[in-house]
């Protein structure tokens, strides 16, 4: 099998595991990893019906507010929504934000709208096959938690949302920094401790009617912050910064 078809494969496997994921965990055999895992999502059931609401509901309000005047997509984990896109105004930046902030069960807006012409078809392309990459390498990499994380990309810039240990998202990010094509990588992580991640992923497992996972050992401690803090942001020789992005507290429109 050609590398080419590979990858094509494995982006048809993360495109369904990304639809069976609001309702039950993805069961990955070892053909695809070293040991099988289940993909669980972290979020209760009830958030992620709530945040696909607000994609739905975000999508269809960017397109009546502004039409062709912008490009907006908003995609919503744990109740925080991440705007990107362009828009032909900042006078449109800040209103999507508005919208945003002002929709039923939206906790925080970060607006990474960025303000000018709209992307090309090449570059929404390039995008495209870009976050299925990433996906991809994420999907197949050890020790990534792939059902707890979110993947965005605009502009060939990487947007990684989730509920993750520190150990985790320390990971996460270098596995996404060493995908060839990303520019940078923003982090949106919301850190647990591993008590907490395990009572999650067995919360998720038992609702499925699945056995309990075995405890994560403790190690060092963990930060309980909601806000990913990776350290220093000095990338590598050769690959992509890093960079923390904070979500407000509340609701609101201002630009980050």
């Amino acid at each position: 099998m050609t590398r080419i078809t590979t990858s094509v494969l494995m982006a048809s496997v993360i495109a369904v595991s990304g639809l069976l994921s609001a309702c039950a965990p993805v069961i990955i055999g070892s053909a695809v990893a070293t040991t099988a895992f289940v993909a669980t999502d972290r979020r209760t059931v009830g958030q992620q019906v709530s945040d696909k609401e607000i994609d739905l509901k975000l999508a269809a309000d960017m397109t009546t507010a502004f039409g062709e005047t912008a490009r907006i997509n908003a995609n919503s984990y744990d109740g925080v929504v991440l705007l990107t896109g362009d828009a032909f105004s900042e006078k449109i930046r800040g209103e999507a934000a508005s919208i945003a902030a002002n929709t039923t069960q939206v906790k925080s807006v970060i607006n990474r709208l960025a303000v000018g012409p709209l992307a090309s078809f090449s570059q929404v392309t390039s995008d495209t096959w870009l976050a299925s990459k990433v996906k991809t390498t994420l999907f197949t990499a050890k020790d990534v938690p792939y059902g707890a994380i979110a993947v965005t990309v605009e502009r060939d810039n990487v947007y990684l949302q989730g509920l993750v240990t520190e150990a985790e998202a320390k990971r996460i990010t270098e596995v996404a920094a060493s995908v060839g094509g990303v520019k940078e990588v923003y982090t949106l992580f919301q850190i647990m401790t591993p008590e907490q991640a395990q009572a999650r992923e067995n919360a998720a497992r038992s609702a499925n009617g699945l056995p309990e996972s075995n405890p994560t050992p403790t190690g060092a401690p963990q930060s309980t912050s909601n806000v990913s803090t990776m350290g220093d942001n000095a990338p590598a020789p050769g690959q992509p910064r890093v960079e923390p992005v904070t979500a407000p507290s509340t609701p609101q429109a201002r630009p980050l």
